[in-house]
């Protein structure tokens, strides 16, 4: 969705992201160029003095946030751009040069060029983008910062610094170079060494013969007509632990003690570390389970077995996923990802490459719990930059819901704290629907933030945090769940800042596809309302001014929000409102254009025609309640 008339977001790479709300302005003329960049020298000024409190009075915030305290670190030269360190090199701001944008009748756009130098090494230069309001008062504040450029070019000035003046001993553990050097040995026999793993005071080698590209090969897998390759492990004295023949190798002890998961043309099976191929790489899904006699559900086709925990394999079982469902280990707990991928560091053989990656047990990735491969901070380097990896990656179980007696759906919570994104942390939520007819397991991620266009941040908490699922029909499922929202109501004081949001799931081809909807209210679009739909927990701001405005906590939809809901449906429409306040409360969503100088296009004069059945029924249904609704309740009430 792409709401946020007053939502601002700060992005930058690898200081990450803060979000916050701007003050709800009148009208007023536009930003004037002199007056911004005035404005503009005064914060640089409070920059080269270093005053960290007084550049922070510069940003549109009514709080302290990490994030932005570290970017205000950099621009001062407290801190390196990972927030720990002192910095390697001077920062500086050229306003007098800068070039000044208006954008619309409350932005102006900055381009402020940035110079990185070292007393002995030269310098480099950036840019820094920021993005100016006019506030109600007349002052300015920065509600924005795109700092992506400047960042990605400080890394680089770092690690070029660091290049000149660090020796290997400094970045790379005993162990790591130990690898390096043994790497180099293989070459001969084997294409590539991709990775090296360290269990306890031995390494162990991945290698790889045939073409092997990493970014392809990993989301792949395995492709063998376009770039054949075969993966496989060496031990610490370099003989094959696993032959090489398989099309991706999995982290050592990842799913079981001493043993390692590897796949081969969508198949799976395991090894032990003495080489022993102890679970034949036949089966499509191998699922670990908490039981006192089984170690694990095996998969072929429509057929399941039971790992023992000697190893040996059973006979067919009679069995359905519903049954062992609740003892799939780790679902029905906190999982930490990040010390699963820590107990065996796995490190690329690379000095640009930083991370310790990780690549989960796969019925983790089957349920969609997480990605095929993943990249962690990796405690084998020191003195590096670490873009684009994770610090910290946790999945807690929030609930169970039955829908009669076919269908279980289990809701995750899943935050992902990635160093170089553009949120510090990445909240949602993962669904996992056992359905008992069809014997199947479908997964969708569900969004927890429809604030901006950016993915990640904030995630709503609470008694409105609610998580539900209804099955509509045998391939239709309703699936309520708390989330961030920003919706402004009629009146302009109010803003509904969280609560239900919903989600159509339709099964098509044996997957799980979630239905297009860009209202807040998504239930008008899919279903015809009923009473039920009445019933609902939000969280509304109540005040013209976010620093003195209280949060109130509601049950039922009230008719405020009703005539919201019903003004929504046309509004998905592209309805050009008679009143000018619904056409402001409306405006950013997608079925609305604006020209190239930012000003509304206007909309459609009747949307009659593109109204559906199910959109004219909620409209007189709507407008039937509102006709009840007596001293601010519905007669329903």
């Amino acid at each position: 969705m792409k709401r946020k008339p007053l939502l601002i977001t700060l992005g930058i790479v690898a200081v990450l992201v803060i979000v916050f709300f701007v003050a709800r302005a009148m009208r007023q003329s536009g930003p004037e160029k002199n007056d911004v960049q005035s404005f503009l020298v005064a914060f640089n000024n409070q920059v080269k003095a270093g005053n960290r409190d007084s550049v922070l009075a510069y940003f549109d915030v009514n709080q302290k946030p990490a994030v932005l305290n570290r970017l205000i670190g950099v621009l001062t030269n407290k801190t390196g751009l990972k927030g720990d360190q002192s910095p390697l090199f001077k920062l500086a701001l050229n306003i007098d040069s800068d070039a000044i944008k208006i954008v619309n009748g409350e932005l102006a756009e900055a381009k402020i060029p940035v110079k990185f130098t070292s007393d002995t090494l030269g310098s480099k230069s950036s840019t820094l983008k920021l993005r100016v309001r006019k506030m109600a008062d007349k002052s300015y504040k920065i509600v924005q910062v795109d700092a992506n450029k400047m960042a990605a070019d400080y890394l680089a000035f770092d690690d070029f610094i660091k290049s000149k003046t660090l020796t290997d001993k400094d970045i790379y553990s005993e162990s790591t170079l130990k690898s390096f050097e043994t790497a180099k040995t293989l070459k001969g026999k084997y294409d590539t060494v991709v990775w090296f793993a360290h269990l306890g005071d031995q390494n162990y080698y991945y290698v790889v013969n045939g073409k092997w590209e990493m970014d392809k090969d990993i989301e792949r897998w395995k492709d063998s007509v376009i770039q054949p390759y075969k993966m496989g492990l060496l031990g610490p004295d370099l003989k094959e632990v696993i032959p090489v023949q398989y099309d991706v190798i999995h982290n050592i002890n990842g799913t079981f003690p001493s043993l390692v998961e590897v796949e081969k043309d969508g198949k799976k099976g395991f090894y032990d570390l003495n080489g022993k191929n102890v679970v034949p790489v036949n089966y499509d899904q191998v699922i670990p389970i908490e039981d006192n006699v089984n170690m694990a559900v095996l998969r072929s086709g429509d057929d399941y077995f039971y790992l023992k925990k000697d190893l040996s394999i059973s006979d067919k079982a009679d069995l359905k996923i519903a049954d062992f469902f609740p003892k799939i280990k780790d679902i029905a707990s906190h999982l930490n990802f990040y010390k699963n991928a820590l107990a065996v560091v796995t490190e690329y053989n690379s000095r640009e490459k930083h991370g310790a990656i990780y690549l989960p047990p796969s019925y983790l990735v089957d349920l969609n719990m997480i990605g095929k491969e993943i990249d962690f901070k990796n405690p084998l380097r020191n003195n590096v930059g670490f873009e684009e990896v994770h610090k910290d990656f946790n999945i807690g179980f929030a609930n169970t819901v039955s829908d009669s007696n076919w269908l279980t759906a289990s809701f995750y919570s899943v935050r992902d704290y990635f160093l170089g994104g553009r949120s510090e942390f990445y909240d949602s939520k993962n669904l996992v629907i056992v359905d008992k007819k069809r014997n199947k397991i479908y997964t969708q991620d569900i969004g927890t933030n429809y604030t901006r266009e950016e993915d990640g941040g904030d995630s709503l908490e609470g008694i409105c945090d609610v998580n539900n699922i209804k099955a509509l029909n045998d391939s239709l499922y309703e699936v309520k769940a708390g989330a961030v929202l920003w919706a402004d109501m009629y009146d302009s004081t109010k803003t509904i800042t969280g609560g239900t949001y919903y989600h159509y799931l339709a099964v098509k081809n044996n997957k799980l596809v979630e239905l297009p909807n860009e209202r807040y209210f998504g239930f008008t679009k899919y279903v015809k309302m009923d009473d039920s739909y009445l019933n609902a927990c939000y969280k509304m701001s109540i005040g013209a001014d976010y620093k003195t405005s209280k949060e109130k906590t509601i049950d039922h939809i009230t008719p405020e929000l009703l005539r919201y809901i019903k003004n929504e449906i046309y509004a998905d429409y592209g309805y050009q409102f008679k009143d000018k306040r619904w056409q402001v409360v409306f405006q950013m969503m997608p079925s609305y254009k604006f020209d190239d100088n930012g000003k509304p296009i206007p909309g459609n004069a009747s949307v009659e025609d593109s109204l559906t059945d199910v959109d004219k029924y909620n409209i007189n249904w709507i407008t039937q309640k509102l006709k009840g609704a007596k001293n601010n309740t519905l007669a329903s009430k």
